[in-house]
């Protein structure tokens, strides 16, 4: 899908309208420095708010398992190196590893071979919560090399030609940058009311759009440059399916930053805790891509071969069993949901309104969740829409 261009933002840059003085986020740098998921083991951390990503991984296992099948190992005698893109921290970020450390070494096995060496690149952006993880690597002992890349990954990473296996899980749909011409009033861009684009205008969507065409063409851009001949790359981010507005992200109820999130920011509006200008200032750097779009950033690297790419609206991120109980007791749901929502978003709210005005927003966001799922006007689903992608480097 080709997608049109957008002005020249050479006068009136967004700037930020927030009370706490925050880090604007029209810019990758800037985002760098503030995104991160949630720390720690607490109850609003990543660590404990997980559990769904963890469900989507091994539902993607058996694809995964059938791609690093393909790769030749018998030519990498030497060293072997994986890359973990967007790894954030935690248990899931080392049984991922795990899992495709356990592969290589059954194919080995299968094969004949010796075990190459194996050496983990762990990528995330700098604020990432690299100590937790080393600190768990620590105590686990793998029988890998590991290091870390502090550092966007839409930006080069790893030297031409030196990475084996690359993979990418959820998260792929964060931009860059926020769109700098959504947060300028006096464009049609201008978000106004809102802090995401779903369900919103299709002017705002379409500048997310492009936004995220460049990005995703940065990327295979680089994994090109870096990745080694017969190399492999696994990539599943959250996605949409093709002919779906992009106004459209997710389900009109908005599993993920829906309508409870943007009431919550009402909320606060209405009660003189932030200003309108202040909301209007905050958006999301969400952007989930169809397949088209990601054939087409996929395409222009021209260094890909694409072995499956599908948006697959039926990946489970939540047992059935657990799903019962995450929607049969309303007020626990409310504060669940919210927990969940600040694990990954978090940071971003903390840097535009402090983090006692981020207190009051999630606990309203929890309140707005638990009545709307009352009144029917939420309908959470255990299944997530995800963009699948399986590439096998030229």
């Amino acid at each position: 899908m080709a997608i049109g261009s957008l002005p020249s933002m050479s006068k009136g840059e967004f700037k930020s309208a927030s009370s706490n003085n925050g880090v604007v986020l029209n810019g990758e740098n800037n985002l760098s420095k503030v995104l991160h998921m949630s720390s720690g083991s607490g109850e609003s951390s990543y660590a404990q708010n997980s559990s769904r990503q963890s469900s989507v991984f091994k539902s993607m296992q058996p694809a995964f398992y059938r791609l690093i099948q393909s790769l030749p190992i018998e030519n990498h005698s030497g060293v072997l190196r994986i890359a973990d893109l967007g790894c954030a921290t935690g248990m899931n970020t080392v049984s991922e590893v795990d899992f495709v450390v356990t592969t290589i070494k059954e194919l080995c096995s299968k094969r004949g071979l010796s075990i190459p060496e194996l050496q983990v690149f762990f990528n995330d952006l700098p604020c990432n919560d690299f100590n937790g993880l080393f600190m768990l690597l620590n105590s686990l002992k793998p029988d890998y090399m590991a290091a870390g890349v502090p550092r966007s990954f839409y930006q080069v990473l790893f030297p031409q030609g030196s990475i084996h296996i690359c993979f990418s899980m959820m998260g792929l749909h964060w931009l860059s940058q926020v769109p700098k011409c959504v947060g300028n009033e006096g464009l049609c861009f201008y978000n106004r009311g809102k802090v995401w684009i779903n369900g919103g205008r299709a002017e705002v969507a379409r500048a997310y759009a492009e936004q995220s065409q460049k990005d995703l063409r940065e990327f295979f851009r680089w994994r090109g440059h870096e990745m080694a001949k017969g190399g492999v790359m696994f990539i599943c981010a959250m996605g949409r399916p093709n002919g779906a507005n992009a106004e459209h992200q997710v389900t009109p109820e908005g599993e993920y930053c829906g309508p409870d999130f943007e009431a919550a920011w009402d909320d606060l509006i209405s009660e003189g805790i932030v200003s309108s200008e202040t909301r209007d200032g905050f958006n999301l750097p969400w952007y989930f891509p169809s397949t088209d779009e990601m054939r087409e950033a996929i395409e222009a690297s021209g260094t890909f071969e694409i072995v499956k790419l599908e948006v697959c609206s039926g990946v489970c991120c939540m047992e059935e069993r657990e799903y019962g109980e995450w929607v049969s007791d309303v007020e626990s749901f409310g504060k669940k949901k919210a927990r969940l929502v600040r694990s990954f978003v978090g940071s971003l709210v903390e840097n535009a309104i402090g983090v006692e005005n981020c207190n009051a927003l999630f606990e309203r966001m929890g309140r707005r969740s638990t009545e709307m799922l009352e009144k029917g006007l939420l309908r959470p689903s255990r299944f997530a829409p995800c963009v699948i992608a399986a590439l096998v480097r030229r």
